[in-house]
């Protein structure tokens, strides 16, 4: 059965609360009163994603793409919910913004969406990714929107040496729990495998078709 995590358990996705946060508020810029778009809104880092946009208080669209995803989405607060499997994603999202576009994007699910994105965003938008977007890339629309275009891994810090956001990482863990203790964030645990299940668990987030977060059981 799927579970909450309270503030007591949040060390179990530091990885998703540091890289939501990033994505948004740090390379994102993310506002009071913009509109954001997150991919894969049911996802682990989408989920979190979403309470983190709200709580600064943004309009926030996502895509989902199965009932039970359409319905944590709606839970965690998002405004619009689009369904991916419907069509085109970012006609909807020009339909529902009045045909301005999202001030963010958060994209977390590959090449192809990054490319779709593009359509997407309003002009001087911010495109964040989490992937490797690929190589076959047209950014003439990116150029002619004057988009922003970014990228996170949180893993940057380690890889590097760098004190200096390693500390920020801290800083973004203590916002969270604060938040947490506030009830305004909270992480799902779509389902939980035992250590000697980890392959599977590894399938399962390749799948694409997770709810919140994959916990190992040690």
């Amino acid at each position: 059965m799927p579970e909450t995590l309270d503030y007591a358990h949040a060390a179990a996705g530091p990885l998703v609360l540091i890289t939501a946060w990033e994505a948004l508020f740090d390379q994102g810029r993310l506002q009071a009163g913009e509109t954001v778009l997150i991919h894969a809104g049911a996802g682990g880092v989408g989920h979190v994603a979403i309470q983190l946009a709200k709580a600064r208080g943004a309009r926030v669209l996502t895509t989902a793409g199965t009932g039970e995803s359409i319905e944590l989405v709606r839970d965690l607060g998002a405004d619009e919910v689009i369904d991916y499997r419907d069509g085109d994603v970012s006609a909807r999202v020009i339909e529902l913004t009045a045909g301005y576009g999202v001030d963010l994007c958060l994209e977390s699910v590959g090449p192809q969406v990054f490319r779709d994105s593009i359509g997407a965003m309003a002009p001087y938008g911010r495109l964040v990714t989490l992937l490797d977007p690929g190589s076959d890339l047209d950014l003439s629309q990116a150029r002619t929107k004057n988009l922003s275009i970014a990228f996170t891994l949180m893993l940057t810090p380690m890889l590097m040496d760098l004190a200096g956001p390693r500390a920020h990482h801290g800083e973004i863990l203590r916002e969270c729990a604060a938040l947490i203790d506030d009830a305004k964030l909270r992480i799902h645990i779509g389902r939980t495998f035992p250590l000697e299940e980890a392959a599977q668990a590894h399938e399962q987030i390749a799948s694409g078709h997770t709810h919140g977060k994959i916990v190992l059981e040690i």
